[in-house]
């Protein structure tokens, strides 16, 4: 197991059985853990999930642009995932995060909520513009906090290549993702909203990625435990979240 220490941040290579039975019990589980989709990480395109791999489009890495009258277009070379997600290749038991933390936010609802208590529905849009995509539309979280509260939407497009913070329109510049699955920062700030936390609370994404969670966290000054399996996806995870916490930083003491 090799552990991390990022300011306010502590972040586990190693597997969520294993950490969350040695760690401060946390105020909340904000997590987007697997699905049991057996998804091919390594291809876009129609019905990725089962794929074989080698099958439909590689992930590009976006890291160059051109405009053309169409508008902004990526370019890039074909970027290689870790072959599948952990946990992945089977459907997705969430008793051990339920047990972790009083309070709980996990997305995949429409794939495990028979698994989940009663919990406030929130959604995710990823295409507001109504295009009906080759995959799902968008996604579903429950909370355990104020579960008879009204449903709410996040709408962001996140379609492809069109993943940037701004995004209201289908040709848009693109960021690169640093995991498959990424669920973008914004949409994790949101969902602390939604948690009722005191300043300086302790957040913990068992299945941390490439760190969206911590990234919302610190910046807005919560202390944060995460856990990844996937060496590529830890690595990751540790730069962005402290480049994160350096904005933070700068932004908290700019409002003092």
């Amino acid at each position: 197991m090799r552990v991390e220490h990022i300011g306010r941040a502590t972040l586990y290579l190693g597997r969520c059985e294993d950490v969350l039975p040695t760690i401060e019990r946390p105020d909340a589980i904000l997590s987007d853990p697997p699905y049991g989709q057996k998804l091919n990480t390594n291809v876009t395109g129609k019905s990725v999930s089962g794929r074989k791999p080698g099958s439909g489009r590689p992930y590009a890495i976006l890291d160059k642009r051109r405009k053309t009258a169409a508008g902004i277009h990526s370019t890039g070379v074909a970027r290689q995932f870790p072959q599948g997600i952990a946990g992945d290749d089977k459907p997705f038991d969430p008793a051990h995060l339920l047990e972790a933390a009083d309070k709980w936010l996990l997305w995949g609802a429409h794939k495990f909520g028979q698994r989940l208590p009663r919990g406030r529905t929130l959604v995710w849009d990823k295409v507001p513009t109504g295009k009906v995509r080759d995959q799902g539309d968008g996604e579903t979280a429950l909370c355990s906090v104020n579960p008879d509260a009204a449903l709410r939407i996040y709408r962001l497009l996140w379609d492809g290549v069109c993943v940037g913070s701004a995004a209201r329109h289908e040709v848009t510049a693109g960021q690169q993702r640093e995991h498959p699955t990424q669920k973008p920062e914004s949409l994790m700030a949101w969902c602390l909203s939604f948690l009722d936390l005191k300043p300086d609370s302790l957040i913990c994404d068992p299945y941390m990625g490439a760190g969206s969670t911590g990234m919302a966290a610190v910046k807005a000054g919560h202390r944060f435990v995460g856990v990844e399996v996937e060496p590529m996806y830890f690595d990751a995870a540790c730069r962005r979240i402290d480049d994160a916490q350096r904005q933070g930083d700068l932004f908290l003491q700019g409002a003092a």
